[in-house]
């Protein structure tokens, strides 16, 4: 006979299944929060609205090809007993035989155009041949939630045509925010290198111009200008280089980001021209036309047989996501240079105050940098008295630099 438990037993054992639910779900959805989570997420959703619409639309599509194709067979028979019938049994004219063999090729004409508009057959096999192989697919559900939309395939099925809108309605805004993502974390990424560079170029050029040359034939120089000395003046220089170098490390010049714009677009442009046999003129129109999602669909890499035809769609799937991105970032840098820019002239017009929390900000860095280089004081004692000291006295513009940290070392005196 089973033995009944307790019932505090039971709701405490529900209640901490309740809790571990929470937990994951919590977590779950922080993850998704994520820059990976999102990535992952998007990934997904593409792959699995392959698969989708593959399900949906394949079978479909095969379907009408065979109608489409009985349908040619019967068009073409047609054709050939009329033509037989006006030539061969007519009693008409000759100028009455030509107007009408002439009406039914135009009829013939515009079956073809229908057949291949409303069940897109063009003479195809439908047992080899079908528009919905993983990597078109891939590249269709890649082109709706970036709204590019090649038209390339299309959904034909009610089903099909219900499934899409919805698969727009959430893929599209959870792209954008996922480009956002990764925009953002790029151009992060972007200023680092950037500033990295400029960094060394600089210390490169200052060692260079600090160079001190001294004659062999004045000993007494010899002596106050050995290498220690040198190695020391060096050293004391690179706090300076990292605080002048931390007020631009953002500032990336316009030209340099349009740069970035150009090369990708090349690149893209010289794997079309490589892999499509485009002309450099379709390429690069290609990819200025795709990146700058309008989509017009007149080329698509892919679509002419052959054997690397899935690798190409996989390639185009890649560049159109990547380039998103890279487009997003330069936008955005581009954003805060302008921004920059007009509000320096703003301040200079005398439109709007300058930012004092930034004007703080800087020449907080400035003091700390250098009263902490006096080099008869102990560096121990001045970081502890620093740290309680919190009011810097108000930045005078039109004071120099030494006089405005004069009276911050004198404050700083008084208080000692």
């Amino acid at each position: 006979m089973p033995i009944a438990r307790p019932s505090h037993i039971t709701t405490s054992t529900n209640e901490e299944t309740h809790n571990q639910n929470k937990t994951f779900y919590r977590l779950f959805i922080q993850f998704l929060a994520s820059n990976l989570g999102l990535v992952i997420f998007v990934v997904a959703y593409s792959v699995g609205g392959t698969f989708l619409f593959i399900l949906l639309e394949q079978y479909i599509e095969l379907q009408n090809c065979q109608l489409a194709s009985l349908d040619e067979e019967i068009s073409i028979a047609s054709l050939s007993e009329t033509i037989y019938n006006y030539v061969v049994i007519s009693t008409d004219n000759t100028t009455i035989i030509y107007e009408q063999i002439i009406d039914c090729l135009n009829n013939f004409t515009n079956d073809i155009y229908d057949r291949k508009s409303d069940f897109r057959y063009t003479g195809q096999d439908c047992s080899t041949t079908s528009g919905w192989t993983f990597p078109s697919a891939l590249l269709f559900t890649i082109t709706v939630i970036t709204a590019i939309g090649f038209g390339h395939i299309t959904p034909i099925s009610w089903e099909g045509q219900i499934t899409c809108i919805c698969y727009a309605l959430i893929g599209i805004p959870m792209f954008l925010i996922c480009l956002t993502k990764i925009s953002s974390m790029l151009g992060d990424m972007f200023r680092l290198i950037y500033s990295t560079f400029i960094r060394c170029i600089c210390c490169y050029c200052r060692i260079r111009t600090r160079t001190i040359s001294i004659d062999p034939s004045w000993p007494e120089a010899n002596d106050q200008f050995n290498e220690d000395q040198l190695s020391n003046y060096k050293d004391d220089n690179v706090e300076e280089i990292d605080d002048v170098w931390n007020r631009v490390e953002s500032q990336i010049p316009v030209l340099v980001i349009i740069l970035i714009i150009i090369g990708y677009v090349c690149l893209g442009a010289y794997m079309c021209h490589q892999f499509e046999g485009w002309t450099i003129t379709k390429s690069v129109y290609f990819c200025y036309i795709t990146l700058a999602t309008i989509g017009f669909g007149d080329y698509v890499p892919g679509i002419t047989s052959g054997s690397t035809d899935g690798l190409r769609f996989l390639a185009t799937s890649l560049y159109i996501i990547v380039g998103l991105a890279v487009l997003a970032m330069c936008f955005d840098l581009i954003k805060e240079s302008i921004f920059e820019k007009f509000a320096w002239i703003a301040i200079k017009l005398g439109i709007v105050a300058e930012d004092d929390d930034q004007i703080d900000k800087d020449h907080t860095q400035y003091a700390n940098f250098e009263y902490l280089q006096q080099g008869n004081m102990n560096n121990g004692y001045l970081n502890e008295q620093y740290e309680f000291y919190d009011t810097l006295p108000d930045y005078d513009y039109f004071l120099t630099d030494g006089q405005w940290f004069s009276g911050i070392k004198d404050k700083v005196e008084t208080m000692n």
